[in-house]
């Protein structure tokens, strides 16, 4: 695999803004939701804890429920999504697609706190569980939509169906693979069990 991970993308200050400001409001929906609960919790508190309007939290998920799941479409950074729909870093899908993935993987710490954020919610929250299952149809789209658009015509739902449902499991294993790495980095994992996805299909 080639090696891009020295390679990030940089944002500029107006996208990164807006990408942070997301990711807040879905951290403060996640924790206000462990704490209280997902009914005791409004979109006002929600905004109040990111220092934001209740008219802004409007601009970037349309209820408490969307921000708890979080931005499921937005794989990787914003500046990443453009430079992989252009054919980089590398030119080789594979590479390219962890390359992508990986880049929303920062920083760990917060990654780290949402993922167990996650953990606690789904076991006291059912609702929250059938939104990120129900999440993962828009997931695939939005893989479909970045893969159509890197090659310039449109790849079907199944191609793009196969490869999110692999990533999100190379993710959630990279995830599970820091239980006894606290200090690891997320997107060293996620490529670590990449490389061992590879190591399978070589011996085939």
């Amino acid at each position: 695999m080639a090696d891009a991970k020295h390679n990030e993308p940089e944002m500029g200050l107006r996208e990164r803004k807006k990408w942070q400001t997301r990711l807040d409001l879905c951290m403060a929906a996640r924790q206000l939701t462990t704490e209280r609960g997902l009914d005791a919790t409004t979109t006002d508190d929600i905004a109040k804890a990111v220092g934001v309007s209740p008219r802004t939290f409007f601009n970037y998920y349309d209820t408490k429920l969307d921000a708890v799941v979080g931005p499921i479409t937005e794989i990787g950074t914003p500046q990443a999504r453009e430079e992989f729909v252009a054919g980089g870093p590398s030119g080789i899908l594979i590479d390219d697609v962890i390359w992508l993935y990986a880049s929303g993987y920062e920083p760990d710490s917060e990654v780290r706190e949402s993922i167990a954020l996650i953990a606690e919610i789904i076991h006291t929250e059912p609702r929250v569980l059938a939104a990120f299952i129900a999440a993962g149809a828009r997931h695939e789209a939005a893989v479909r939509d970045l893969l159509s658009a890197r090659s310039g015509g449109e790849v079907s739902a199944e191609y793009a169906g196969l490869i999110a449902g692999i990533m999100s499991c190379l993710t959630t294993r990279a995830a599970m693979s820091l239980a006894s790495n606290p200090s690891g980095s997320l997107s060293d994992a996620l490529r670590a069990q990449c490389d061992m996805a590879a190591e399978l299909f070589r011996r085939l």
